[in-house]
This record gives structure tokens, sequence and C-alpha cells, in this order.
């Protein structure tokens, strides 16, 4: 089996909550939009090609993850996921044990609390993470498959943004 990366990717700064807006519906601030270039070129600066990419289906997550595409030139469609709109970690990991097994790095672009207690995780629980705005983690395994991906079996995690 070939090593796999996991990259978690908080979306970028959104614009406040407005009253009649729905927390789903709220866009990327001008400062998130300038987060998220910042993001792609870490992943890229890491030398990282992204073969799947699971999104939530909020509009900041949809923006983060559409912007960080067309920076890396993903051509691939986006899969938007509704388990990460505010799922746990046990429910973020389920779409990444449906990824192909052709695919080897893959990026989900989530929210906290459930990126920032997913990487926690596979940290072992040892320390606080925090994801912030357009923070980006990057987990590491050897001997997997994405169907069987659990923190155990992380080799390394670290906070690249």
């Amino acid at each position: 089996m070939k090593p796999l990366t996991l990259l978690l990717l908080r979306h970028a700064k959104a614009d406040a909550a407005e009253s009649g807006l729905a927390d789903i519906d709220r866009p990327l601030s001008v400062r998130g939009r300038t987060e998220a270039l910042d993001a792609a070129d870490c992943i890229a600066a890491a030398e990282l090609r992204i073969d799947a990419m699971l999104v939530s289906p909020a509009l900041r997550t949809r923006e983060t993850a559409i912007i960080v595409a067309a920076e890396l030139d993903i051509t691939d469609e986006l899969r938007f996921e509704p388990a990460l709109y505010l799922g746990t970690p046990d429910e973020l990991l389920a779409p990444v044990r449906r990824c192909a097994a052709d695919a080897q790095t893959v990026l989900m672009v989530g929210h906290n609390p459930g990126l920032s207690a997913l990487a926690q995780q596979f940290m072992g629980g040892s320390q606080r993470i925090e994801l912030r705005p357009a923070g980006l983690c990057r987990i590491q395994f050897e001997h997997t498959s994405w169907q069987q991906v659990r923190a155990e079996l992380a080799v390394a995690c670290t906070i690249l943004r």
C-alpha cells in the first residue's frame, strides 16, 4: 500500500452573521479570500498533489475550496459532503473512508470545532488543537487504505498553517 495524506483545511474567514442569513449561507470576507490563496500557496509549497476534495456544503467552505482548487489547477469535481457541515470527528471520517483507492492525497475543507477535534485525535489527543481560519493540518499514513483510516494508524500529524 502506498502512503496516504489527509489534509484538513478550515474554511477561511467568513463575514459575520447577519440577521436573516442562515449560518450555512455566510460568504467569505475579503480577508478570507486572501487567506484561501495563502492556504493554496502553503499546499503548493509542501509539494502536495490533491487527488480528491471533500467539502462542506456551507457557502464559506465551498468558496474556500473553489479558490484553492483554482490556484492549484485542480480540475476534478469537488465532492460536497453534508457530514462535513458541523460534524463530529467520526462523522468527518465517514466520507474519507469512501475515497477511491487510487487517491493518495485527500483535502477536506470544513469547520471548527469538528476539524480541530479530528486533528487533535490524530495528534494523540495530548495537546489541544485549534485550527485558525484557513488553518491547515497534514496527517500522514503508511500502510493502510482510506477505508481503514483511524487515529492509531497516523504516523505524523503536522500543522502547516
